[in-house]
């Protein structure tokens, strides 16, 4: 009997073995995608053709980039099953978009995007749908973040960080009440109850939120929004100029004293960067609390306006691991003023600016990495359709800067298709440089 029973678990043992090995195997066993893209009903909902379509294992990071045909399909054969995130990109010149859609756009150039998060791809998912819509290509644009600080030890930490803002047209702009927001989210892919299925808030379960689903699709959410100062022509920013946003307006290759009066020694310069001379600065002084230790003031660089701030820092401090939207945009102040404020869904204290995204100038996503550090998307995908982020890490002295698309007579035309995937590439940060 004992051999029997012995022999017997032995025999369920190996079937169990298999099975295992089987179902491994069939969980590893590349799939096919079919994904169609579309315009949205503004464009007739007609097939997109030639569009980039990328997918990113959520994993693995690793890519994959297909071109829609003809009929908007774009095929993607043999990838792991997994979950992904798709971007979908269509730069459609005057020509083709008059050929399209049978009147002249005025813009020489217009831009789709699409995106779709969380996407899970197995032997049993359906074809997917993408729309694509479009966004007016701002004149001022975000050029650069420098949010990745520089070395700890022998670098200035986050206290150098700075944003920058370029004028991409023409013309003469005018910064003056220009806001900057630093959108809130979460910060991970895990779904909760008072998530949506891509792990963002689900905004429409905040407390007095009445608005429905809405809340999620037509705003966006800011911790902390400053503003330009001006009286409408007092910043003016000339065609390829543009303006640095410094957290703190010193020379942070230098040694300096902090406001507790030690002194702060920088090891090596090299690491950092000299912002003595940007256009403004964020100092918040005792407006939000005690006087931060490293919120040093510089006399000679005007101050932002603080419009709105929602979190406990008392500096501008950008989250050195890169899990933050920013988006600038323009409102009078009475519109401003009227903007509502929502606790996020899980009900923790801070309350968060409510803004709508038809007033967003440009914006750009941020994310971790592509793969397991993938931040849940802020910003809608006709405003950014992808993201962007640096393979280097925090501290590591980079920036994320807009690439250079072309240069008519001395002024260089940065790329804007309204997807940082595509328009925004790592660099040694530098104020006023170009890639």
């Amino acid at each position: 009997m004992k051999k029997t029973f012995l022999i017997t678990i032995t025999f369920m043992l190996g079937l169990l073995i298999q099975s295992c090995s089987n179902n491994d195997d069939e969980a590893l066993k590349p799939v096919n995608l079919t994904i169609t893209i579309k315009y949205d009903e503004t464009f007739n909902n007609l097939a997109v053709k030639k569009s980039t379509v990328l997918i990113v294992n959520n994993e693995t990071g690793n890519k994959y980039t297909v071109e829609s045909d003809n009929n908007g399909t774009a095929q993607f054969n043999q990838i792991l099953p997994g979950v992904y995130s798709v971007s979908a990109t269509k730069v459609m010149h005057t020509d083709e978009f008059t050929a399209t859609f049978g009147y002249t756009p005025t813009e020489a150039e217009v831009n789709f995007n699409g995106a779709a998060a969380s996407l899970v791809v197995n032997t049993e998912t359906a074809p997917i749908n993408i729309t694509l819509k479009t966004t007016k290509v701002g004149d001022f644009v975000i050029k650069q973040i420098y949010y990745g600080g520089s070395d700890t030890k022998k670098g200035a930490v986050f206290r150098d960080q700075f944003i920058e803002i370029y004028n991409n047209s023409n013309a003469v702009q005018y910064a003056d009440g220009l806001y900057i927001a630093q959108l809130y989210g979460t910060n991970v892919t895990t779904v909760f109850a008072y998530t949506l299925s891509t792990g963002q808030f689900d905004w429409s379960k905040s407390e007095e939120m009445t608005m429905g689903d809405a809340a999620n699709k037509d705003y966006v959410y800011a911790s902390n929004v400053v503003q330009i100062p001006g009286n409408g022509t007092q910043y003016p920013v000339q065609p390829g100029k543009s303006i640095v946003i410094a957290q703190n307006a010193i020379n942070h290759q230098s040694n300096y004293i902090d406001n507790t009066g030690k002194s702060v020694s920088i090891l090596n310069p090299e690491l950092t960067v000299d912002l003595s001379n940007a256009d403004f600065e964020a100092f918040l002084g005792t407006s939000v609390g005690d006087l931060y230790q490293f919120d040093i003031q510089n006399p000679a660089v005007p101050d932002l306006g603080i419009a709105y701030w929602g979190n406990g820092n008392n500096d501008l401090i950008l989250d050195p691991s890169g899990r933050q939207a920013f988006a600038i945009f323009n409102m009078n102040a009475i519109e401003f003023s009227s903007l509502k404020k929502y606790k996020n869904p899980k009900g923790e204290k801070n309350a968060y600016l409510q803004i709508p995204i038809t007033k967003l100038t440009d914006g750009v996503e941020l994310t971790k990495d592509l793969g397991s550090g993938l931040v849940p998307k802020k910003l809608p995908a006709h405003i950014d359709g992808g993201n962007t982020y640096l393979p280097s890490g925090s501290y590591s002295s980079k920036s994320v800067m807009r690439k250079t698309k072309t240069t008519i007579g001395g002024r260089i035309i940065l790329q804007d298709t309204n997807n940082s995937t595509n328009d925004f590439v790592e660099t040694k940060a530098n104020p006023r440089g170009f890639n």
